[in-house]
C-alpha cells in the first residue's frame, strides 16, 4: 500500500473542511450528514471517515481554523484598525454568521459541541484581553479598566452586532452602533470620543 504523503494529506482535509462548511451552510449542521460531505467532496463516506472519524470532528477543525482568523486580526496588529476590519468581515461572511449561532446554539444538546464551542469562546476572550493590555500600554485607549472586562464587553458587543446583521438591520445603523459602542467602551471620556477612534473607521 503506498505511503501517503503529508501534504496530500493536509490538502485532503482541506478540501473536506471546504466542502463540509459548504454543506454546513447551505443545509445547517443537524441536518447535515457525513454522507453529504463525501458526496461534495467526490468520495466514498468510507474515505472520509480515514480523515475524520466523525461530523463533530470536523465541526472542531473548522471552529479553530475560525478561531485562528479572529485572533489572527488581533496579534498581527499594533493599531485598533483590526477593530473595523473584523467589522467588515462580518459583512463579507455573514453566512457564517447564521451557521456560528446555530452551532453555539446546539452546545445545550451536544456535550462534545458544547466543549468545542466554550474552548473557542476562551481563546477569542483571552486574544481581546491580550490586544487590549497592547492597546493600553501604548496609550491608545482607556487604561482605568481592567483589560478583561474591556474584553469581556468588546466579545459582547461583537455577538449583538452579529445579532444585528442576521436579523437585518439597516447596515448604516449597525455600523454607527458598532463604532459608537467601541468609543464607549475605549475612551475614557466620552465627550472626546473621536479622539482616538475616529480615524479608524471608515465612513
Amino acid at each position: 500500500m503506498p505511503k501517503v504523503v503529508p501534504e496530500y494529506k493536509d490538502l485532503a482535509k482541506k478540501r473536506i473542511i471546504d466542502a463540509a462548511y459548504k454543506i454546513f451552510y447551505k443545509n445547517g449542521y443537524h441536518s447535515s450528514t457525513m454522507n453529504d460531505v463525501a458526496k461534495e467532496v467526490g468520495v466514498s463516506k468510507g474515505s472520509l471517515y480515514s480523515y475524520f472519524r466523525s461530523k463533530e470532528e470536523i465541526l472542531q477543525t473548522t471552529n479553530q481554523l475560525s478561531t485562528e482568523r479572529f485572533n489572527d486580526y488581533f496579534y498581527s496588529e499594533n493599531s485598533l484598525e483590526p477593530l473595523e476590519e473584523i467589522y467588515n468581515d462580518m459583512l463579507k461572511f455573514i453566512g457564517a454568521i447564521h451557521l456560528d449561532f446555530e452551532i453555539t446554539s446546539l452546545s445545550y444538546q451536544n456535550s462534545k459541541i458544547q466543549r468545542v464551542n466554550r474552548d473557542s469562546y476562551k481563546k477569542k476572550l483571552d486574544t481581546l484581553k491580550f490586544f487590549v493590555e497592547n492597546q493600553q500600554k501604548k496609550g491608545n485607549i482607556r487604561d482605568d479598566v481592567p483589560a478583561g472586562n474591556i474584553a469581556q464587553l468588546l466579545m459582547g458587543v461583537y455577538t449583538d452586532i452579529s445579532m444585528q446583521l442576521i436579523i437585518g438591520i439597516d447596515e448604516t445603523h449597525v455600523h454607527e452602533s458598532w463604532k459608537n459602542s467601541l468609543s464607549t467602551i475605549l475612551e475614557e471620556n466620552h465627550k472626546d470620543q473621536q479622539k482616538t477612534l475616529n480615524k479608524y473607521f471608515s465612513d
